[in-house]
């Protein structure tokens, strides 16, 4: 029996990390030569492991900033006594500070360690990333990391996030999903999904929907995700029905089937799942030219890309599409297309099966 511990902080819905984690633990706790265990310290979506089978998991004090200076030495004790307990062969790590301990605990056990990078991380240059294998979500990351961190390219292993396939919501539901959210069915939504903000271009999303709401009344925008802003600028009476917060949650997913445009104007982006999970439900996209987005979407063909500073540029993208919806069809099918060949869900974890069966042999 293989067991794995995999450790990432705030396990949250509206998280592109936690959504890789729980796909990764969904996966591997249907094979039977592997026992998934998992740290955290909390989250707004631990329910969602209640339908995982045959899984181990620990809530633990850590958090994800300066403040782990204060849990350095208990946590170091904790994972190392769970790494003991649970004869643990391999950690998976998922932030920085985890794959720190990882890393110091290993040196007095018989484990390996493999560290999935998912952003473009600054500092602390002398001590991330020693894993034996690296996981980078994007050809963008990778370049930053063995640039920046000099890290050497054959530890690194680049593999876009999976595509996790969803039920098709019929037209019934939609109906139904517009009536719970207070959405008229001749409204157009347009769609951001994820954690509202500053990287993820929220305020530059909000002034370019009071522009596109002056030349298109019927439009809606629905921002799904946590506010970690705490200041949402769309104060002015005139447009405040028609832009709504929704807290994620595990349907969530399902807000893609009533979008007529999805839009993340990230300034900064490694390769978000919005983007692919777009592409599954055939929705026109539209995303900042940065980072693994700018990767993946070819600008016109599959999507739209656009300066995540300029909000009437953005405006008129969406003005665009909105009026042009054969073209806007058009490019989530091609988004489709390319997301089913390059983000397949059984491709990704066969190879990740490799990487963990080539570091155990080891």
């Amino acid at each position: 029996m293989k067991n794995i511990l995999h450790i990432t902080p705030d396990f949250n819905y509206s998280c592109g990390r936690s959504k890789l984690v729980y796909l990764y633990l969904k996966y591997f706790s249907s094979k039977k030569d592997y026992q998934s265990h998992f740290i955290t310290n909390g989250g707004d979506s631990l329910e969602r492991l209640n339908v995982i089978s045959n899984l181990k998991f620990e809530i633990m004090n850590f958090s994800t900033g300066i403040k782990n200076l204060y849990h350095v030495r208990s946590f170091y004790k904790n994972i190392k006594e769970y790494i003991f307990d649970n004869k643990i062969s391999l950690i998976h790590t998922h932030h920085r500070f985890p794959e720190l301990i990882a890393n110091q605990v290993v040196d007095g056990v018989n484990a390996k360690t493999i560290f999935s990078t998912h952003g473009f991380v600054k500092g602390f240059k002398g001590i991330s990333f020693k894993s034996d294998r690296i996981i980078s979500v994007s050809n963008s990351v990778t370049d930053y990391l063995t640039g920046k961190y000099h890290i050497n390219p054959e530890k690194v292993i680049t593999l876009y996030n999976p595509a996790e396939k969803y039920q098709p919501t019929n037209d019934e539901e939609i109906m139904l999903l517009k009536k719970k959210h207070s959405i008229p069915l001749n409204k157009s939504v347009i769609l951001f999904m994820g954690r509202i903000n500053n990287s993820k271009g929220y305020d530059v999303l909000i002034k370019a929907y009071k522009i596109v709401h002056l030349k298109l009344k019927d439009t809606i925008l629905l921002l799904s995700g946590n506010d970690e802003s705490r200041k949402i600028h769309y104060k002015s009476s005139s447009i405040d029905s028609h832009i709504k917060i929704l807290k994620p949650n595990s349907e969530s997913y399902k807000l893609y089937s009533i979008a007529n445009i999805v839009v993340l104007p990230s300034r900064s982006d490694s390769f978000p799942f919005v983007m692919i999970e777009s592409g599954l439900f055939k929705k026109p996209f539209i995303g900042g030219n940065t980072g693994g987005i700018a990767e993946f979407i070819e600008d016109g063909i599959n999507g739209l890309l656009v300066d995540p500073e300029n909000p009437q540029v953005l405006a008129e993208k969406i003005i665009y599409l909105l009026n042009n919806q054969q073209i806007g069809r058009t490019m989530g099918e091609k988004l489709n297309e390319k997301v089913n060949r390059l983000c397949d869900y059984n491709n990704y974890f066969s190879e990740v099966e490799k990487i963990y069966n080539s570091l155990l042999k080891d």
